[in-house]
């Protein structure tokens, strides 16, 4: 006599804690340093081309400085993993760093390609248990399309 074992139900769609670790809080805070620095900042910096550092860079390198203390808030791994966290970080903010100095060329590719890379990721990801530097490229993607839409409509309103 054989028993037939059933694996375990997949989930239909993500808890509301998982969408708030990983897609709301990181595209906040994106959007509270983008506007905080297009409004506080742009104005007193010189005027350079494309501005050093723009709303996006600022919020990408803040979140980098603070990457200990989001992985022990957003993941849960454990808290010494923090080191794989903040690779993981780097590995994308210093290219969108670059990338954000190129003017247009930024906006496709800072912008735009990253916006639908992190929508995909969004939609996908959630269904894993993902490692520290996986999470990172997640929140870090959050991160620069939540400071770029913050700063844009900082812009747009306030300017």
């Amino acid at each position: 006599m054989a028993i037939e074992v059933s694996p375990p139900a997949e989930p239909t769609s993500a808890t509301w804690d998982q969408t708030w670790r990983n897609v709301g809080f990181p595209s906040l805070f994106g959007t509270v340093v983008g506007v905080v620095w297009q409004e506080a900042a742009m104005p007193a910096l010189p005027a350079l081309p494309y501005g050093f550092p723009n709303p996006v860079q600022a919020s990408l390198l803040a979140y980098l400085l603070l990457t200990p203390l989001v992985h022990r808030w957003l993941t849960e791994a454990d808290p010494l993993r923090w080191k794989e966290y903040a690779l993981g970080c780097s590995s994308l903010v210093f290219p969108l760093v670059i990338i954000w100095t190129m003017g247009y060329g930024g906006l496709v590719c800072g912008g735009y390609l990253a916006s639908v890379v992190w929508v995909w990721i969004s939609t996908s990801w959630w269904r894993f248990r993902l490692p520290p530097f996986r999470l990172a490229l997640w929140h870090t993607l959050g991160v620069n399309i939540g400071a770029l839409g913050g700063s844009i409509l900082t812009y747009n309103l306030l300017a």
